[in-house]
């Protein structure tokens, strides 16, 4: 046991060796690194839809990725609770089936972006949202009707 701990100390010693003015040098790219990447994903995070369209088809939702101290080209995985209609590298346009659902629920749905910089080969950084898609009633059609024909 003792000889691994001595192994131990003898490689650390050899990563990190003491400089001028007590600095400490340690080889690579962590060294120069100032912050941490960063993935942020935007976009329709709250929904509202009628009871009546959310029982005959579904809730559209766009999204981006904007990302911070990551180097192009990227490569993106993307994880979403709903049917992807069309994606790339940046965006995607998810469909939420919410059909059977009754005025005054609300869902969560997750959507996750995976993205790998440097083309797959780089800095590894998830990202994850929670989307509520609120079902509200429907307007009541004869008070639409009234607004509608109101004098000024």
């Amino acid at each position: 046991m003792s000889s691994i701990l001595t192994n131990v100390n003898h490689t650390q010693g050899q990563l990190a060796q003491t400089g001028e003015q007590g600095r400490v040098y340690i080889p690579g790219v962590l060294a120069t690194t100032n912050s941490s990447p960063k993935v942020v994903i935007t976009g329709d995070l709250r929904l509202r839809v009628a009871e009546s369209y959310a029982a005959r088809r579904p809730v559209k939702g766009h999204y981006r990725i904007e990302t911070e101290g990551m180097q192009e080209p990227l490569h993106v995985i993307w994880i979403a609770e709903g049917n992807v209609l069309n994606h790339t590298v940046h965006a995607i346009d998810v469909a939420f089936d919410v059909r059977g659902t009754p005025a005054g629920e609300t869902l969560t749905r997750l959507l996750t972006a995976q993205v790998t910089d440097e083309n797959g080969q780089g800095c590894i950084v998830h990202s994850s949202v929670f989307i509520q898609i609120s079902v509200v009633r429907d307007d009541h059609p004869s008070r639409v009707l009234m607004l509608d024909n109101a004098s000024p």
